[in-house]
C-alpha cells in the first residue's frame, strides 16, 4: 500500500540546500529580531534613536519570520504546496506584503527622524514627539494593511510561487490596481529615503554636523545611527532589486528565455534576508548596541549581585546596587 505523505501524495520529504536556506533565514530572522527587542526593552543602547520607528521595523521583521517563512520550510521539503486550504495561501501572501511594506515605511521614518534631529535639533522634540511618532506608526500599518484589502476580500488573488516555496499576490488579473497602488504606497517611502539620505553628502550637512557635535554632546551617537540606517536602507533596496527586475524580465520575455527556478528562489530569499541583516549591521557598526547586548545578558545572569556588577560593566545592575547602598547608609 502506498504511503500518503504530508502533502497528500506519494512524494517523500527531501532535505535540500533550499530547505537549509529557508530554515537558516527563518531562525536568523527570529533570533536576531528578538535580540534587538531585548536591547530596546532592557537597555539604553538606542537612546538616540526613535524607538517607535525602530520597534515597528523590528516587529514587522519578526512577524515575517514567525508567520510567513516557516511554512516555506515544509513546502521546500515536499517541493509543493503542502497545506490543504488554498485560502491559507492567500492570507500568507497578503500578510507578507503588508509586513514588507510596513518594514520599508519604518526604515523611511527612521531616516526622516535622524534627518530632522540633525538638521533641526531645536525643533526635534516638537516635530518628532512620542505622540506624533505613534500616530505616524499607526498610519504606516494602516497603509500596509489597506494595500491588500481590496484583493483580500475576494480571497482569490494569490498563487503559490513554486520556485521560491512561498505564496505571493497574483497581480496579473489586477495589474492596473497593483501598479497604481504600488506607486502610491512604495513611492513616498523610497522618495523619503533618497531625499533624507542625500542630505548626508552635502556641504550643509558637514557644516551642521560640526555645530551639532559641539552643542549636543549628549546626542553624539545620532550621526552614527543616521549612517547605520542609511546602510540598512541601502541593503534593503539593493537586496530586493534583483528579484523585482527578475519579475519584470519574467513578464516580458517568452517562456523559453525565462531564468531558471534557482534564480527566483535565491533572489527572493535574498530580499527576505534583509529582515536579519540589519542585526549584523548594528553589531558591526554600533558599539552602543554591542554594549546593550552584553548588558541585557548580564542583567539576567547577575540578578543584581553587587560583587559581580563591576567586572561585567552591568550598568542597570550597578545602578540598582548603588540605590540599595544609599538606602542602607541612610
Amino acid at each position: 500500500m502506498a504511503l500518503k505523505y504530508m502533502n497528500g501524495t506519494n512524494q517523500p520529504a527531501i532535505f535540500t540546500h533550499m530547505t537549509f536556506t529557508t530554515i537558516f533565514v527563518t531562525l536568523a530572522i527570529v533570533i536576531s529580531n528578538c535580540l534587538i527587542l531585548l536591547v530596546i526593552s532592557w537597555t539604553k543602547a538606542f537612546k538616540n534613536v526613535n524607538k517607535w520607528f525602530l520597534l515597528s521595523s523590528t516587529i514587522s521583521d519578526l512577524l515575517l519570520g514567525l508567520f510567513v517563512t516557516p511554512f516555506s520550510i515544509f513546502n521546500s521539503l515536499y517541493n509543493s504546496w503542502v497545506f490543504a486550504n488554498d485560502i491559507f495561501c492567500c492570507i500568507e501572501a497578503y500578510v507578507a506584503a503588508a509586513l514588507l511594506i510596513a518594514g520599508l515605511y519604518s526604515l523611511a521614518w527612521l531616516q526622516v527622524d535622524h534627518y530632522v534631529a540633525i538638521r533641526k535639533p531645536d525643533r526635534y522634540k516638537y516635530v518628532m514627539s512620542p505622540t506624533r511618532s505613534a500616530c505616524w506608526i499607526g498610519f504606516v500599518w494602516l497603509v500596509s494593511i489597506s494595500f491588500c484589502m481590496p484583493p483580500l476580500f475576494s480571497l482569490r488573488r494569490a498563487r503559490y510561487y513554486r520556485e521560491a516555496f512561498i505564496c505571493i499576490i497574483e497581480a496579473k488579473q489586477q495589474r492596473a490596481y497593483f501598479m497604481t497602488a504600488g506607486l502610491l504606497v512604495a513611492g513616498p517611502a523610497i522618495s523619503a529615503l533618497f531625499y533624507t539620505s542625500f542630505y548626508m553628502f552635502t556641504k550643509a550637512y558637514k557644516k551642521q554636523l560640526k555645530f551639532y557635535n559641539q552643542v549636543f554632546v549628549d546626542r553624539a551617537s545620532r550621526p552614527l545611527n543616521y549612517r547605520i540606517n542609511l546602510i540598512n536602507s541601502t541593503i534593503f533596496i539593493v537586496c530586493w532589486l534583483p528579484w523585482c527586475l527578475l519579475r519584470v524580465h519574467h513578464a516580458v520575455v517568452s517562456r523559453d528565455k525565462r531564468a531558471s527556478p534557482e534564480f527566483h528562489f535565491y533572489f527572493l530569499w535574498l530580499g527576505i534576508s534583509t529582515a536579519f541583516i540589519k542585526f549584523i549591521v548594528y553589531v558591526c557598526k554600533s558599539k552602543e548596541f554591542r554594549d546593550g547586548l552584553r548588558e541585557s545578558f548580564n542583567v539576567h545572569a547577575d540578578n543584581c549581585d553587587c560583587p559581580r556588577c563591576v567586572p561585567h560593566h552591568n550598568i542597570a545592575c550597578a545602578d540598582a546596587c548603588n540605590e540599595s547602598t544609599k538606602f542602607v547608609q541612610v
